[in-house]
């Protein structure tokens, strides 16, 4: 079987892997927003990359985000920007599946160490993963958590999903609470219920600290037990 963990490791010299992150956004991905032209080489990928760290910034600190103020931001060019996205969405677009991706590898890395825990911890662990990349930069989560609801990403928002369900369908199995069809609806299940949790709490406090990760926790536990 073909776990997250064993796709990554099988992934280390793959091409749509950048930076240890393996990409699930690819140029064979059906995306509204998508980028005019992918970058190939790697210094392509470090003028995407500055490009985008130029959005981020510039969103942290609540300026304007046109194309112009993108790119004198970054230091390059008008013409280059636009040599890879039609405009501002599509960067925009391209920055959340930048932190969409960091977000399932995380998760994914955790599994190896979830699975070795008992049931509680490790479903602690994943979810640690899971908010610790939004927790290190917390301005830009929330921006870009106001701006993608504006934008044209629920097939982004599915397939983000649709991997962090992959790696809880392993660790349930792994755990030996489920296997099969019955796994995958019980991760499903979790994901949601976690996503939801998650961000009621950062909404409520902003962040989330230990007795809040005990919480997630024990309702996730409880809900695992019911079963």
């Amino acid at each position: 079987m073909v776990t997250p963990q064993t796709r990554l490791d099988a992934d280390k010299n793959n091409p749509s892997v950048c930076a240890g992150v393996t990409r699930i956004f690819t140029e064979d991905t059906d995306l509204a927003l998508a980028p005019r032209k992918w970058p190939r080489q790697a210094r392509s990928r470090a003028t995407v990359d500055v490009i985008l760290e130029a959005t981020a910034l510039l969103l942290e600190e609540g300026k304007s985000c046109s194309t112009n103020a993108i790119a004198e931001r970054a230091g390059v060019g008008i013409a280059s920007l636009y040599q890879y996205f039609p405009g501002r969405d599509e960067v925009i677009a391209a920055l959340s599946r930048q932190v969409r991706e960091r977000l399932v590898h995380a998760v994914a890395s955790a599994l190896v160490t979830a699975c070795r825990q008992s049931l509680r911890d490790g479903l602690r662990s994943l979810i640690l993963a899971a908010v610790q990349v939004d927790r290190e930069r917390p301005l830009l989560a929330s921006r870009l958590d106001e701006i993608e609801a504006k934008l044209p990403l629920k097939t982004d928002q599915r397939r983000v999903m649709s991997e962090l369900c992959a790696v809880v369908t392993t660790f349930l199995e792994r755990q030996h609470v489920a296997s099969g069809r019955k796994a995958e609806t019980l991760a499903a299940d979790l994901c949601t219920i976690a996503g939801a949790l998650i961000d009621a709490e950062r909404e409520r406090a902003g962040t989330i600290e230990t007795d809040q990760f005990d919480r997630i926790t024990g309702q996730l536990v409880a809900l695992i037990q019911a079963e």
